[in-house]
This record gives structure tokens, C-alpha cells and sequence, in this order.
């Protein structure tokens, strides 16, 4: 075919025939001709291209066939753009024929050698596959996540991943994406410095991990890295166990309020040390302000001695505030409050000499 107007105009009808005919023959041929089209034709081909991908999930054994020879070929040579629908390639893993599972492996090795393909694959994969929607089930997506994630053995991609793996706890929406990215994480090669992304990622997951399998997930994890870990690094890998048990067991914010509690002890104390240096400079100071002063008294005067001879009276100081605040707010009754008042005599002040 030369014609890019005809194939443009006629495509519409190929495609629907390719999804609606009730021959798995006919199907098969149809997927191979628009394969074709694909070389001569990729920018017209191109829109359709998820209809091609959706070919890997018919029903007929020999249409998955076709389709997964056809996309490899497509894939492997550039004229198809790989996107997230390669996850129906994925599903090809699982396929219950044989030959059709060693297909999709096959085509997985092949793209581990394009550079970053995978790994650059991965996280829509992780996403579609875990849809409750168009997903797989969960051993299913054990099996296939398994397999992709094996082809990850660079430290960088390594760190990377588990670190957006971590993020995307906050987005997802089900317990069952939950239990899916805490097993994706249990898969990768970790190394301390990944470790040190987990613990900085902390808060995403942390409050996920009451849940017994995400926990056994993540505490596979620490199994993995004791096994090879360095007497340095046995620190953090401790440090980690023990922040997961303790959400595991109490939860995120039991772990928080510890940290903050810790943290703050010492400042709560000087706080408190400076409060009460300050109530009692105060309470001292309230206190000299109401001493009652001394009342002058007159002493007897010898005629031989010109010196004043005075005696010391105790001074009465009222008691702090603190002290008497029950007693200042107590009030007499009226079976308390005397009936007749005696007046005060007061002594005169004048004495007589000898």
C-alpha cells in the first residue's frame, strides 16, 4: 500500500473489524496487516495504537499470540512509542500458555538492554496493574512485579525508585495499592543509601504499617540489608526496625509525639527552672513590701546614761499569695461574725520619768 489518503480513510473500518470479528483467524491476519501499515504508516497508525495493545488480552490464545510477536517486533525497533500500555505486555507473564509467557519474558530481556526503558516503565506498570479498576489480581501482580523488577540492579535507579515507590503511598487509594507498592519495595536491591531514602520517605508509609503484610513487607527488607550490611551501617538499619515495630504496634503519631516529647524535654525544663526563680524573686518581693514597720517607742532615760536602750519586736510578714489564696477566698458566716465589738485601747505614748 502507497496510498497514506486511502490508509487514513480506511483504518477505521480495519480496526473495528480487528476488535469486533467473531473470527480469531481473521483477527490474527488483521493484527499482522496493521503491523505493516505500522512500518509504512507510523504517524497514521499511531492514535490507534492502544487498540493494539488491547490485542494482548483476547481471549483466543492464538490472537495474544500474533499480538505479543507483533508489539515485540513494534517495540524493539522504535516504531511503536512504548507507554504505559505496556503493561499488557506484562500481563503476558501470567499467560497460562507457555509459549506465550516466555514470549512476553523474552521481549522484557530485550528491552532491559534499551538503557533506562524498564525502569523508566515501571511506576505507570506498578499503577495499572494495581487498578482496582483494569488491574490484575494480587498473586498475579506478585508474579509479574517479581520478574520486572529483577531487571533493576543500578544503585541510582535503585535509590530512585524506592523513593517515588514511597511518595505514591500518599496518592494511592486503596488498601490494596497499599500492600502492592509495600511489595514493590520489598523487591528492589537495596542498599543503606536507599535505606536513608526510606527513612527520609518515612511519613508516607509509616502510618500504613499497622496493616500485617506491609509490615512483614518492609520488615523483609531489614532481613535483607542485615544480611550485608557493614558494622557502620547497622546503626540506621536499627534505627529503622525499630521505628517500624513502634508504628507497627502504636502508630505514626505515638512515634511523633515521643520525638517531640524528647526533644523538648530539656527547653520545658530551663522554662519551668526560670518560672519559678521568677514567682519567687516576686513572692520575696511582694512580701518585703508588706512588712508592718516598726511602731517608735520611747525608752526610760537614766540620768547617768544618755543611750537609748530599744527592745527588738518580731516583725510580721503576711504570707505569699500562693500560700493564702484558700484563705483570702474563704468568707465568714453569720454564726462566725462576733455580735459586739470591743473597742481597742490604746496606750499612751507618754511615760513618766523616774
Amino acid at each position: 500500500m502507497i496510498s497514506s489518503t486511502f490508509c487514513d480513510s480506511q483504518l477505521r473500518l480495519l480496526f473495528t473489524m480487528l476488535e469486533k470479528s467473531s473470527l480469531p483467524i481473521l483477527r490474527s491476519n488483521i493484527m499482522i496487516a496493521i503491523g505493516d501499515l505500522t512500518i509504512r504508516f507510523p504517524n497514521l497508525v499511531d492514535p490507534w495504537t492502544p487498540h493494539l495493545y488491547a490485542r494482548l488480552r483476547d481471549p483466543a490464545q492464538q490472537v495474544r499470540k500474533t499480538a505479543g510477536l507483533v508489539m515485540t517486533h513494534l517495540i524493539l525497533k522504535d516504531m511503536v512509542k512504548v507507554k504505559g500500555q505496556v503493561s499488557e505486555m506484562a500481563v503476558l507473564l501470567i499467560d497460562p500458555v507457555p509459549q506465550i509467557a516466555a514470549l512476553a519474558k523474552n521481549f522484557f530481556n530485550e528491552l532491559s538492554h534499551k538503557g533506562n526503558a524498564i525502569y523508566n516503565l515501571l511506576p505507570d506498570i506498578i499503577s495499572r496493574l494495581s487498578d482496582p479498576e483494569g488491574g490484575v489480581e494480587e498473586e498475579p501482580f506478585h508474579t509479574i512485579m517479581k520478574q520486572l523488577l529483577s531487571y533493576i540492579t543500578k544503585d541510582k535507579q535503585t535509590e530512585s525508585l524506592v523513593e517515588k515507590l514511597c511518595q505514591r503511598f500518599r496518592t494511592a487509594r486503596t488498601e490494596r495499592q497499599y500492600r502492592d507498592l509495600a511489595y514493590c519495595v520489598s523487591q528492589l536491591p537495596l542498599t543503606e543509601r536507599g535505606l536513608r531514602k526510606m527513612m527520609d520517605n518515612f511519613d508516607c508509609f509509616g502510618d500504613k504499617l499497622s496493616d500485617e503484610s506491609i509490615f512483614s513487607a518492609f520488615l523483609s527488607v531489614v532481613g535483607k540489608l542485615r544480611r550485608g550490611a557493614k558494622p557502620e551501617g547497622k546503626a540506621i538499619i536499627d534505627e529503622f526496625e525499630q521505628k517500624l515495630r513502634a508504628c507497627h504496634t502504636r502508630g505514626l503519631d505515638a512515634i511523633e509525639e515521643t520525638g517531640q516529647g524528647g526533644s523538648q524535654k530539656t527547653p520545658s525544663a530551663k522554662k519551668q527552672t526560670l518560672v519559678s526563680r521568677h514567682q519567687h524573686r516576686a513572692s520575696a518581693t511582694s512580701d518585703n513590701d508588706f512588712v508592718t514597720p516598726e511602731p517608735r517607742r520611747t525608752t526610760h532615760r537614766h540620768p547617768n546614761t544618755q543611750q537609748r536602750l530599744t527592745k527588738k519586736k518580731p516583725r510580721i510578714v503576711f504570707s505569699s499569695d500562693e500560700s493564702s489564696e484558700e484563705e483570702l477566698s474563704a468568707e465568714l458566716t453569720e454564726d462566725e461574725t462576733p455580735k459586739k465589738t470591743t473597742p481597742i485601747r490604746r496606750a499612751s505614748t507618754r511615760r513618766h520619768r523616774s
